[in-house]
């Protein structure tokens, strides 16, 4: 199961998600920069496409955490036989990284949503920030 993250743990999965969408946009330094505010989580400049980024940057850091946390303490899934019993975990633990791996996932999502942005920035000149691609 998902770990459950306090409000202070969820800022910083925000302000670590900024940081890499300024790094990807080349926002660092420019008036679009990304900033999380550290005790309300509130991200600035008020531009839904930057802020959705982050938020999906952050799912994305989220669902790494999860399934890295998964695979390391040995809760990914077993099976267990004993006599004319079966349990077997590995069922959801197949279902978890088959997600984790779709186009579905919000790392997949992410890509395509960065990629959307990239093409949006090269062709608008007046948007803060330089294309990496």
């Amino acid at each position: 199961m998902p770990e459950r993250y306090s409000d202070a743990q969820l800022i910083v999965f925000l302000q670590k998600a900024a940081r890499r969408i300024n790094r990807i946009l080349c926002l660092t330094g420019t008036d679009e920069e990304i900033v999380v505010n550290t005790s309300t989580g509130e991200i600035t400049p008020d531009d839904p496409d930057l802020q959705d980024l982050v938020l999906l940057q952050s799912e994305c850091l989220i669902s790494q955490t999860d399934y890295s946390n998964e695979l390391s303490d040995g809760t990914i899934g077993v099976m267990v036989n004993d006599g004319e019993q079966t349990v077997d975990t590995r069922t959801r633990a197949g279902a978890r990284s088959s997600f984790f791996d779709s186009p579905h996932s919000p790392c997949a999502q992410l890509e395509k949503t960065l990629n959307i942005e990239k093409i949006k920035r090269l062709g608008n000149s007046s948007m803060g920030g330089n294309l990496i691609w």
